[in-house]
Parts: C-alpha cells; sequence; structure tokens
C-alpha cells in the first residue's frame, strides 16, 4: 500500500488517492460505530437507572460535547503539528470508552466514559478528514463522500452491533466493541507512515513565497453554513434519540424495531453519503442543501403517520436525504478556510455538530412536559427553517463571492 504525500498537491491535477480514502473511511467506521451504538444502548440504561428523558438527552448531550464540540481545537493542533497520531488512538479511545460503559456501576462513571469515548471520536475527525482533504484530488465532494460513508456506515452497523450485543451478553455485552476497535486502531498505527498530514504542500507553498496567513477567512458565510449544519444536527440528534424511545414508550414496541429503524435510518444516510458527493459536485453544493431541506419534512411526516412497513422507507429516504449534504458541508467549510483545513473540519464535523446535539437536551424537556408525539412533529418542521438557512446562504455566496457554490 505504497502513497507518496508530495504527490497530493495539486487538487487540479492529481487524482484522488483511493487507497488512502478507504483507509481513512474504516477509521471513520471504527471510530462512528460507538456514536451508533449509544441510541440503542439509551432504552436500557433508561429502564436499568429509571432515567428521565431529560437525563437521557443529557447522556446524548455529553457525548455531544466530548465528540464534536471540542474538534476543532483537535483540529488548531493538527494545522499547527503533524498529529496523525491521533487517528490510531482516535478510535481505540472512542472504542473503549462504549465498550466500558456496560460495566459502569452508576451515572457518574457513565457520563465519564462516554465522554472518554467522545474524545476519541473528537481526536480522531479533523485529522482524518485533512488527511482525506490532501488525498482526494480535483472532485472534493466525490472524494470527501469516500470518507464521510465511513462514518454513516459506523452509524448505522453501530446500531445493529449493539443491539446483537445486548441481545448476547446483556448490558454488560458493550464490552465487544473493543473488537473493531484495537484491530482498526492497530491497521491504522500499521499504514500510518503512508499517510499524508498535508506538511508537503505546506513547505511548498512557503518556499513559493506564499503566506498562508495572509488568506483571509471568509467569516460571513462560513457562520451561514455553520448555522445550518447545526440545524441538521438538531435535526439529526433529535430522531437517532428519540425514535428509539418513542416507538419503544410511546407505540410499546420492542426495542429491536427501535434499533432497526435507527440502523435503517443510518444506513441509508450512509446510502446518501454516497451519492450526495457526485450530486453536489455535479449539480451544485448549496443546490443540494436546499433539496435535502425541503424534502424532509413530509418524509418524517410519513413515517409518524404511515403503517409499518410504509413508515420504514419513509425513515430510510430521510436518512438518505438528511445525511446526502454531510461530505457537501465538509467540503464548503475547507473552502472557506483553505489554510486551517482541520479547524474548518472541526468546526463542520464537531463544533457545529455538536453544538446542535444540546437540542436532545432541549427536546427531551418538550418530551417531558408536552409529550414524545408532539417532540416528533416539531422534528418534522424544523427542515423548514432550514430551506430558509439555506436560501439566505446562496444569497450570502453570491454577494460576498460572486457566485454560488
Amino acid at each position: 500500500m505504497a502513497s507518496n504525500p508530495d504527490l497530493i498537491r495539486t487538487d487540479a491535477v492529481v487524482r484522488p488517492d483511493y487507497r488512502i480514502l478507504f483507509l481513512l473511511s474504516l477509521g471513520h467506521l471504527a471510530a462512528d460505530i460507538n456514536q451508533g451504538a449509544l441510541p440503542v444502548l439509551l432504552p436500557r440504561l433508561f429502564t436499568e437507572y429509571g432515567l428521565s428523558y431529560t437525563l437521557a438527552g443529557t447522556i446524548m448531550m455529553v457525548f455531544n460535547f466530548g465528540s464534536s464540540i471540542i474538534q476543532p481545537l483537535f483540529g488548531w493542533y493538527s494545522d499547527k503539528k503533524s498529529a496523525l497520531w491521533l487517528l490510531p488512538a482516535g478510535v481505540f479511545l472512542a472504542s473503549f470508552g462504549m465498550a466500558m460503559m456496560g460495566l459502569a456501576s452508576n451515572l457518574i462513571l457513565i457520563m465519564a466514559l462516554v465522554m472518554l469515548s467522545g474524545i476519541g471520536v473528537a481526536s480522531y475527525h479533523p485529522e482524518g478528514s485533512k488527511a482525506a482533504h490532501y488525498a482526494s484530488g480535483a472532485a472534493k465532494a466525490s472524494a470527501m463522500s469516500i470518507f464521510s460513508v465511513g462514518g454513516n456506515l459506523g452509524f448505522g452497523l453501530g446500531a445493529v452491533i449493539m443491539a446483537g450485543f445486548l441481545a448476547i451478553g446483556g448490558i454488560k455485552g458493550s464490552i465487544y466493541l473493543l473488537i473493531p476497535g484495537v484491530l482498526v486502531a492497530g491497521l491504522l498505527w500499521h499504514f500510518l507512515p503512508q499517510i499524508s498530514s498535508g506538511s508537503g504542500s505546506r513547505k511548498k507553498a512557503a518556499a513559493a513565497g506564499l503566506n498562508p496567513a495572509k488568506n483571509s477567512i471568509k467569516w460571513l458565510p462560513l457562520v451561514v453554513l455553520c448555522i445550518i449544519v447545526v440545524l441538521r444536527s438538531f435535526i439529526q440528534t433529535g430522531l437517532i434519540t428519540f425514535i428509539p424511545l418513542y416507538v419503544v414508550t410511546y407505540l410499546g414496541a420492542q426495542e429491536t424495531y427501535s434499533s432497526t429503524l435507527v440502523s435503517i435510518f443510518l444506513l441509508a444516510g450512509a446510502v446518501g453519503t454516497v451519492i450526495g458527493g457526485p450530486l453536489a459536485d455535479r449539480y451544485g453544493k448549496t443546490r443540494l442543501l436546499g433539496f435535502s431541506m425541503g424534502l424532509m419534512p413530509p418524509l418524517i411526516l410519513l413515517f409518524l403517520y404511515s403503517p409499518p412497513w410504509l413508515s420504514m422507507i419513509a425513515l430510510g429516504l430521510t436518512g438518505a436525504v438528511l445525511i446526502s449534504t454531510f461530505s457537501t458541508t465538509i467540503v464548503l467549510g475547507q473552502s472557506f478556510m483553505p489554510d486551517s483545513v482541520g479547524v474548518a473540519s472541526g468546526l463542520m464535523l464537531g463544533f457545529a455538530i455538536g453544538t446542535g446535539g444540546i437540542g436532545a437536551v432541549l427536546l427531551g424537556v418538550v418530551a417531558d412536559r408536552v409529550g414524545i408525539d408532539v417532540t416528533m412533529i416539531i422534528l418534522a418542521c424544523l427542515p423548514l427553517l432550514g430551506l430558509m438557512l439555506t436560501f439566505l446562504f446562496a444569497s450570502v455566496q453570491k454577494k460576498y463571492l460572486g457566485q454560488v457554490s
């Protein structure tokens, strides 16, 4: 598996290094299995510890804080120094924290472990997406979708895997999550010398007399984009947190049905990611954002008010449409901060997504007060706000950049 880091230098002339992209995608999958496992574990914790909806949402918020909000700090560190060691370390920590949750003896220990797992996820994403950026060549959105699909597959497979482990070993079955974590961390460590950190590109820019510090950050479109990603995360986190609780506590369905729904949603999202990257490259990234937001309200309502077979189809389409813009927003963020790719990745993958995760707590409060059925209707309406923000984003791009990406 040979790769020359200095070869990945000019996006317009170098083809994507697919071997590196698939390796990074595998690491992304191993890290995000733990994110997918948590929503399936939540109903078991809900019963085991007699949690309220608010506390269940708080566990999700703690994980999102650890896994997402602090990502720009890792991105800043990544931009300052070569930090490829964060790739295997992040995968291992993410798996270790989540694996040990089933053996925790109290709620405080659960919170500490979920934070540790989150920090592992946070350390992997900026470095992984930065390495994917330097391996992506000219087709930015398409190549980034390869990296992103690993994470979305991890989300979906994490739900399936955790459901299987719970069936085999009860709540202590979470310990088996260490198996994929240790294996993939070892693989990443072995191939670490062949992954580019982008240092070759920065050295060549310096030799050519280019000063990255003088390349201004495009703040206005970046801020509007962050708000859109926060809202998208609000919707996604709300759905994966409250769909299991909705079908188990409100509809009276079995845990296996709830885990099946989460898996359908997230695996369909992985398919959406693969399709979304090429669509964004061909038809425009902002147009894809608007299309995604406009389709979600009818699909979520169809999920809520349809018979089971149609409900599953609607939820799968919701996941595909919602998550199809994942790689698109990463590429847009990196384009607005071209000389701070790690920070941009941390913002798009971390801070914006994690801040949106606070919505899980707010929605938990709503569910405790007015019912989880009302909460689900609110989730169905939120994409309409996202659609309006996308129109604003297009206007800002046209005024600020002279074009719409």
